[in-house]
């Protein structure tokens, strides 16, 4: 088991250089799965964010990824979550110095508050999977919050492809029934584009690093086992344009 300082090193990884100028101990004592600032500072290269833009931050957990889009980018986020509390939320992001970007806002995913057209992206980092995976999710009650041409961005744990109908074998001790909901990177681009909604402009694996910081995180998190410890499992990354489609009329 690593100690508490060598956790600390491992948080300030250099291929991700936004990241790295944040305080180790404030991203680990906020955790919640993965390296979020990772997967958004991966996400973001392939999105076009802009000062000004309107964001919403579906499933933010603690507002880290909300606080670093308004700093980063000078966006302004709407930081959505279900699990974590508004007003603790609100105090971090006051802490950031960031409160004129950043609302937090308590919000179901079936339930959104936001008006049509709202948001020029909407940015979901290692939660779209926990209420989003359902077919009609995106046309019932997500894409219509998105402007035409607006972007939606994705960072998602899975497999490499779809499993033959059973978990490999040296990961089945380790995998819960729930984790079903983690789905390929062609599973999302086909669950995206189904929709006729949306047009996925890129798409992989963090350019090649989606298995390195699985294993890195699982180390810090003191979770290093046969699920995380393969080639099977890693992190990706998905861009879809909002495109118009006639069936989407009606559903306003």
């Amino acid at each position: 088991m690593m100690t508490h300082e060598e956790k600390m090193k491992l948080i300030i990884d250099g291929k991700y250089p936004l990241a790295a100028k944040y305080d180790p101990e404030w991203m680990f004592e906020n955790k919640m799965g993965g390296q979020c600032l990772w997967l958004a500072e991966s996400l973001t290269r392939i999105m076009d964010l802009k000062p000004g833009m309107r964001v919403l931050d579906m499933g933010c957990g603690k507002a880290l990824t909300s606080i670093f889009l308004a700093k980063e980018f000078g966006v302004t986020v709407f930081a959505n979550d279900l699990w974590i509390s508004p007003s603790d939320n609100w105090q971090r992001i006051c802490e950031a110095g960031v409160q004129d970007l950043v609302f937090p806002i308590y919000g179901e995913a079936h339930a959104l508050p936001y008006a049509n057209d709202f948001f020029d992206a909407i940015i979901s980092i290692n939660s779209f999977q926990m209420y989003g995976t359902a077919d009609n999710y995106l046309i019932d009650y997500m894409a219509h919050l998105l402007r035409l041409e607006g972007q939606f961005g994705i960072a998602v744990w899975g497999p490499d492809a779809e499993f033959a109908g059973k978990v490999p074998a040296d990961m089945e001790a380790d995998w819960w029934p729930d984790f079903f909901y983690f789905h390929s990177l062609d599973w999302w681009k086909w669950h995206f584009e189904k929709t006729k909604l949306f047009t996925v402009e890129a798409g992989d694996d963090l350019d090649g690093d989606g298995v390195r910081v699985t294993r890195q995180w699982a180390k810090i998190m003191d979770k290093y086992d046969p699920t995380h410890n393969n080639e099977t499992m890693r992190w990706n990354r998905l861009v879809a344009r909002r495109n118009h489609y006639q069936a989407d009329d009606f559903r306003k």
